[in-house]
């Protein structure tokens, strides 16, 4: 994490920096395990094993949530504090944080899909085909 300290109140710019990148950073670890947890849950096969795995991953999804939305609270009072003292905006990877903290989770679960369905498609266990647009005449 990186930032830039000018203008006239330099020491508190560094100081507030350094406390949002340390969350930052520490959301974007759970976020990570977040992903990490979905990916290896997601597989279908695991639907024919025991309950009681399902309810592990049901008890450790919580976790891992409830870890993201602690980290978002601090996160965002930070980041807040900046903007509002500071009149700084508080990017990561070029995008506003907490435009990317709204979206975060949402985007996360698509491109997971989005990596799923291309692995059937190269396995060939998912067809896709063109269908002929509806004649809405033809609706009763």
């Amino acid at each position: 994490c990186s930032f830039a300290v000018y203008g006239k109140q330099w020491y508190q710019r560094r100081v507030r920096g350094e406390e949002v990148c340390g969350a930052i950073m520490e959301r974007e670890k759970h976020i990570l395990d977040l992903e990490i947890f979905e990916r290896d849950s997601s597989d279908p096969k695991r639907l024919f094993e025991r309950q009681a795995r399902r309810l592990r991953e049901e008890k450790q999804r919580a976790v891992l949530h409830r870890r993201i939305k602690r980290t978002d609270k601090v996160v965002r009072g930070r980041v807040s504090k900046i903007r509002d003292r500071l009149g700084d905006v508080v990017t990561y990877q070029g995008r506003e944080y907490t435009d990317k903290m709204d979206h975060d989770l949402t985007e996360m679960l698509y491109w997971l899909q989005q990596e799923r369905r291309q692995s059937a498609l190269e396995r060939g266990g998912m067809v896709m085909i063109d269908l002929p647009p509806i004649d809405p005449s033809a609706i009763v």
